[in-house]
C-alpha cells in the first residue's frame, strides 16, 4: 500500500483480542458489516487477514482511505443513540444485560444500531457461530421489550447454551402490564403461526405451533393488571399474541390491540396521557434462570422494572384514587 493513501495504526494493550472487524468499526466510525466488507482490503503486519482475526497488542493495521470514503459513502455508519446496557453478569464465557427498550438484538431491515454493534464498541468477545450479525446471540428479545439477555463470547458457551434453549432447560419469566383483570392464575395454551392476511403480525391458529403460557396476577386495578408470564415455549410474539387471545392485550401494544384500549380505560389526565405516549408494550423479561454453560454453577438473573413501567404502575396507583 502507498502510504499517501493508507491509515495505519499500532494495537494497543486495551486493544488486545479484539476482532479486526470491530476494530476498524471503531476506529473509522462505519457500522460493523461495513468494517467486516472493510477488512478485506485491510492488512495486519502486512498480511490480509479475515475480519474475524484475533488483534494482539503492537499488530500494526493498515487501511487503504480510498475502501474507506467509497464506504463510508455508500452506507451510513450506525447513530449511536443508546449508552451500553447496565451488565447484570460477565465473566470469560458469557455477559448478560438488561436491554433497554427500543434497542434492536441484531441487525435487521432498516436497523441502524443493535446490541450487537454495541457489543463489538466496547471490545465485547462475540462466539463466532451463526451468521456475523447475529453473533454471540442464542435467544432474542423484541426490539421494545426490554430486560434480560444473554450474550455468549465463546463457541463452546454458545453451542451448550443454544441446545439448553433448545430443549426449554433455561427459565424465562417475564412481568407485564395488561388490559382488564384475568383470573388471578392461569394457562393459555394456543398455537401460534404468521397471520394469514397481516403477514407481518403473529396469531392464534389452528394449525400453528404448539405455544403455551403460564401466568399469574401480581398486581390488580379497576381496568389493569400486572402479570408475570411463565413461558413454556417461544413463539415470535407469544406473550403479546396470547394475552390479546384471551382479551387482555398488553398495554401499549397497537400492534396486537393493547393501544386505544389502555388509553379508553384510564381515569385520570396524567394516566392516559402517558398511555398516549407509549406506543410500545409493557413487556419486560424480569428473570432468566439458567446453568453456566462452563462453570455448571445455577444463575439466576434479575433484571428490575425499566422506570416507565414503574412510572405506569404508580400512575395506576393513583388512578384507583
Amino acid at each position: 500500500m502507498n502510504d499517501s493513501q493508507t491509515k495505519t495504526w499500532k494495537v494497543q494493550e486495551s486493544e488486545n483480542g479484539q476482532r479486526l472487524d470491530a476494530f476498524l468499526a471503531r476506529h473509522l466510525n462505519v457500522s460493523r458489516s461495513v468494517a467486516a466488507r472493510l477488512a478485506a482490503d485491510c492488512l495486519v503486519n502486512h498480511q490480509s487477514r479475515k475480519s474475524s482475526y484475533s488483534l494482539k497488542t503492537d499488530d500494526v493495521v493498515e487501511c487503504p482511505e480510498l475502501a474507506e470514503n467509497a464506504t463510508a459513502k455508500s452506507e451510513q455508519a450506525p447513530i449511536i443513540t443508546h449508552v451500553f446496557p447496565p451488565v447484570l453478569f460477565e465473566d470469560e464465557n458469557l455477559i448478560i444485560v438488561n436491554k433497554p427498550r427500543g434497542l434492536t438484538v441484531h441487525a435487521g431491515a432498516g436497523e441502524q444500531e443493535t446490541l450487537v454493534d454495541l457489543l463489538r464498541q466496547r471490545g465485547t468477545p462475540l462466539s463466532s457461530l451463526g451468521e456475523e450479525d447475529r453473533a454471540g446471540i442464542v435467544h432474542r428479545l423484541d426490539k421494545d421489550t426490554s430486560g434480560v439477555m444473554v450474550i455468549c463470547k465463546t463457541n463452546e458457551a454458545h453451542e451448550i447454551l443454544a441446545s439448553d434453549f433448545a430443549e426449554r432447560r433455561i427459565k424465562k419469566t417475564y412481568k407485564a402490564l395488561v388490559c382488564g383483570v384475568p383470573p388471578r392464575e392461569g394457562r393459555i395454551d394456543a398455537p401460534i403461526f404468521r397471520h394469514p392476511v397481516q403477514r407481518k403480525k403473529m396469531a392464534v391458529v389452528a394449525t400453528g405451533r404448539p405455544a403455551v403460557t403460564d401466568y399469574k396476577v401480581l398486581l390488580s386495578w379497576h381496568q389493569f393488571a400486572l402479570v408475570e408470564v411463565d413461558l413454556k415455549t417461544g413463539r415470535t410474539h407469544q406473550i403479546r399474541v396470547h394475552f390479546q387471545y384471551i382479551n387482555h392485550p398488553v398495554v401499549g401494544d397497537s400492534v396486537y390491540g393493547g393501544y386505544n384500549r389502555a388509553i379508553a380505560a384510564a381515569k385520570t389526565d396524567a394516566l392516559k396521557t402517558a398511555l398516549q405516549h407509549r406506543k410500545y408494550q409493557a413487556l419486560h423479561a424480569a428473570n432468566l434462570q439458567l446453568q453456566h454453560p462452563i462453570t455448571k454453577v445455577l444463575l439466576d438473573i434479575e433484571a428490575p422494572l425499566p422506570d416507565d413501567m414503574q412510572n405506569l404502575i404508580t400512575l395506576l396507583d393513583n388512578d384507583e384514587i
